[in-house]
């Protein structure tokens, strides 16, 4: 149950070198980066430049999606070195190579856009056999082409003004011609015409040629520019082709420098006395990497690196790594979901791994659905990671031995008796409904022992810390260890082996006693730790009278506490019998079913039960975990440890 021993690193340099000092601890992959100085602070300042790399990565980004590249991880370590300057040259480069040819294709597709809007309105004047440019060349009759809505159309032999319409075609909702006035006529004429909701359409100068000819010259002039554009595009092509690697190690480069200069807010800038700056990093790598993370800055050389003990700064708390073997490292998210514990404090993973999976085996004890657990558990662990299918794995491994133990194969309570009776075991298999009572009290039991191996836990925790009070005087340090003990050895031999210890000398002395140090476990912790009587924790004046109360309730607690956690494991038991007889009512279903049915409710039966009591069984034991266990000894808190990870699928997510 250890935690990672941590190191404060402070790294010392010039500021040319900043960059490349950051990178090296990005590289590292195990550098937790904290503040170098704290709001305030006058030694010196956290920097706040200006990210030169933002805006270049947009124009990055811009290009790459211009030419058809999709970023992916590259190998970019051929830029280290270059300047914001160097890499502005080079995107710049790239920009107006791609730049040429993009502006030929779009002024092409401008181009065919402006001819194809030009087509469609000419093939509504088909029938038009005159040139177009004698009729805008006019200089003493004004034209004008459009569309008039169908029902205005035969209003125009009502006015009696100097104009004709020509029509050239009608569909369902317009009338398609072209009207002519005189030069000094037109703009009463125009006016007439747009109370009429005349939509004006306006030519291009360079339609020429009836309407025929003018829509086979467009077409051609189409064909032309389409022709530039698929030309221009295998330009793109082939600049796409000979330039993505280049543009890949650009992005990524820039990529890795933008972040790279967000850690610079918590880079401090101090200057020495000859007025040069210099910046200060500062932050926690583990002990064991103290060695491999030096060497990364043994080319730079103005940066000195050196080791300090994590409680060197009293304004950095160091974080917390868990240290977890293979078979206890899938439970660290059961440990997270309750907290880290602190730097220096206990890791609780490998008691969490050993009770939570004894406990399951206990409480969903099949040999059957623990085999499917266990390969759902292979299944799980590629699809949910390796935690969750680790832990599904391991707890089904364990509901399969105490499955053997119950002799029960998905619900046949009988199939493994013959197994027993070859091998002369006479105990096994145990039979549920047979033996409740030994099930409930060895529940009863296994949570004691549970909770004592808590309290032992509390008091190394306590003396680890120097809290006293925890460790000595608490209800779950010694005092509460010897009472608790004292009291169940007392009601265990009276009860059920009719010997009689409660004696005066054992109840004043194992019970009594341990009480009154409990109840004036604050007093009695300040007079081991400081050497002076006081009342309240915090060294606040407190009544006798107010001690008194305050204790006598807390007190009530920790007895009913006592209880109420020991009880509780009588759900473990429960759940023994539960399981059964949910097994149960599936076989008398099954019993009752046709030759052809039984199989289907057999299938059916045990699926239900595995989802159904499987989850409710996991979260009570985490229930237990949580409430009848990690209470007595846990504190939480933790700083979790989060190296800078720069890496480019890391950024992409982000």
């Amino acid at each position: 149950m250890a935690i990672e021993k941590m190191s404060l690193v402070n790294i010392l340099g010039s500021m040319d070198e900043l960059d490349a000092a950051l990178e090296r601890c990005c590289r590292s992959g195990g550098f937790h980066i904290e503040p170098a100085f704290s709001p305030g602070e006058a030694r010196g300042r956290l920097l706040n430049d200006k990210n030169c790399y933002t805006a270049l990565l947009k124009r990055t980004a811009k290009l790459a999606s211009d030419c058809g590249v999709t970023p992916v991880e590259t190998d970019c370590r051929s830029l280290e070195g270059e300047r914001a300057e160097d890499l502005e040259k080079r995107l710049e480069s790239l920009e107006q190579e791609l730049d040429v040819i993009r502006q030929t294709m779009q002024d092409a597709d401008s181009r065919i856009s402006e001819l194809t809007a030009a087509a469609k309105h000419i093939k509504h004047l088909k029938g038009m056999n005159s040139d177009f440019q004698q009729l805008f060349s006019c200089k003493h009759v004004s034209v004008r082409i459009g569309k008039l809505p169908i029902g205005n159309y035969p209003k125009l032999e009502y006015y009696n003004d100097n104009f004709f319409f020509i029509a050239f075609e009608s569909t369902k909702n317009f009338c398609w011609g072209m009207y002519f006035c005189p030069e000094d006529d037109k703009e009463r004429v125009d006016d007439l015409f747009r109370s009429m909701y005349f939509e004006r359409v306006i030519l291009p100068r360079y339609v020429s040629g009836n309407a025929d000819e003018a829509s086979k010259k467009i077409a051609d002039e189409i064909a032309q520019q389409e022709e530039i554009v698929k030309e221009t595009e295998e330009k793109v092509g082939a600049f796409r082709k000979e330039n993505e690697e280049r543009i890949q190690q650009l992005f990524s480069r820039l990529l890795f420098l933008n972040r790279s200069f967000d850690l610079r807010k918590k880079v401090g800038a101090v200057s020495s006395g000859f007025g040069a700056k210099h910046f200060i990093i500062k932050g926690f790598v583990m002990k064991k990497q103290e060695k491999e993370f030096a060497k990364l800055f043994d080319d730079l050389e103005t940066v000195d690196v050196s080791f300090l003990p994590p409680d060197a700064d009293s304004g950095c708390t160091p974080p917390t790594v868990l240290k977890n073997s293979f078979l206890t490292r899938p439970y660290t998210m059961l440990v997270e979901m309750y907290g880290l514990p602190e730097y220096g404090g206990i890791n609780p993973t490998a008691f969490v791994a050993i009770t939570y999976t004894l406990l399951f085996g206990i409480m969903f004890g099949d040999l059957g659905q623990g085999l499917v657990l266990l390969l759902a558990g292979i299944l799980l662990g590629k699809k949910l990671g390796p935690k969750a299918g680790g832990i599904v794995r391991r707890v089904g491994l364990s509901s399969m031995i105490f499955g053997t133990l119950y002799g029960s194969f998905f619900g046949y309570e009988e199939i493994l008796d013959p197994v027993f009776e070859k091998l002369g075991v006479d105990f096994l298999p145990l039979k549920v409904f047979k033996q409740t009572n030994f099930i409930l009290i060895t529940a009863v039991g296994i949570g004691i022992g549970l909770i004592l191996i808590s309290m032992l836990i509390n008091i190394y925790a306590g003396f680890k810390k120097k809290d006293y009070e925890k460790a000595i005087f608490g209800c779950n340090g010694i005092c509460g260890l010897i009472f608790y003990g004292s009291v169940i050895t007392g009601v265990v031999a009276t009860v059920m082996f009719d010997v009689k210890i409660m004696s005066a000398p054992f109840v004043i002395c194992l019970i009594v006693i341990p009480l009154i140090c409990i109840f004036c476990r604050v007093p009695f912790s300040a007079a081991v730790k400081y050497k002076k009587w006081q009342l309240s924790e915090d060294g606040e004046p407190m009544t006798v009278g107010g001690f008194i109360v305050e204790n006598f309730f807390e007190m009530f607690e920790f007895l009913l506490s006592y209880v109420s956690n020991t009880m509780s494991f009588l759900r473990v038991g429960g759940f023994v019998l539960s399981h059964a007889g949910m097994m149960l009512v599936v076989m008398t279903l099954m019993d009752g079913m046709s030759a052809v049915g039984k199989p289907m409710v057999l299938v059916i039966g045990n699926l239900f039960v595995m989802a159904m009591e499987g989850m409710i069984v996991a979260i009570q034991i985490i229930r237990l975990e949580f409430y009848e266990m990690f209470s007595r000894f846990y504190d939480s808190g933790g700083k979790p440890f989060e190296p800078i990870d720069l890496s480019f699928s890391s950024q992409i997510e982000q």
